[in-house]
């Protein structure tokens, strides 16, 4: 005897409704989502008709950044020279500066200059109080 086998019929899943499943769990993510601001180096940059300030000389602390040696010289305490940035941030922590109403940094580089050790220079003068950080880039 010959058996016939029947064929099975598969319902099919009715896919209507995926692209609106879709559509909410990209909103909820969207909506659920943390997302981190990194915060970068605030910049005041001067009114389009400001005049510009007078500052005295023995406010400002002159910091050269050239390789990774550092110069830091200033009217009130002299020019002093490291031969690291280490060896800069660990002295700029024990260095008696003045009490001045404001201090003033700038910060010099040249082009031989790695991106690292500027930013290592402005990060130790920042924590150690300075109010306002210029950064100029010798040519």
């Amino acid at each position: 005897m010959i058996s016939l086998k029947k064929k099975v019929e598969l319902d099919e899943i009715s896919a209507a409704s995926m692209s609106d499943m879709a559509f909410l769990l990209l909103v909820f993510f969207m909506v659920t989502a943390v997302f981190f601001v990194k915060e970068g180096l605030n910049i005041n940059l001067p009114r389009k008709n400001a005049q510009p300030t007078e500052i005295l000389r023995e406010h400002v602390f002159e910091i050269t950044v050239v390789g990774d040696t550092v110069k830091m010289k200033n009217k009130l305490i002299g020019e002093k020279n490291y031969n690291s940035l280490f060896e800069f941030r660990n002295e700029l922590n024990k260095l008696e500066i003045p009490n001045l109403p404001e201090k003033l940094a700038l910060i010099v580089t040249s082009g031989e200059t790695k991106y690292g050790n500027m930013l290592d220079a402005l990060s130790a003068v920042q924590l150690r109080g300075f109010q306002k950080v210029s950064v100029k880039r010798k040519k």
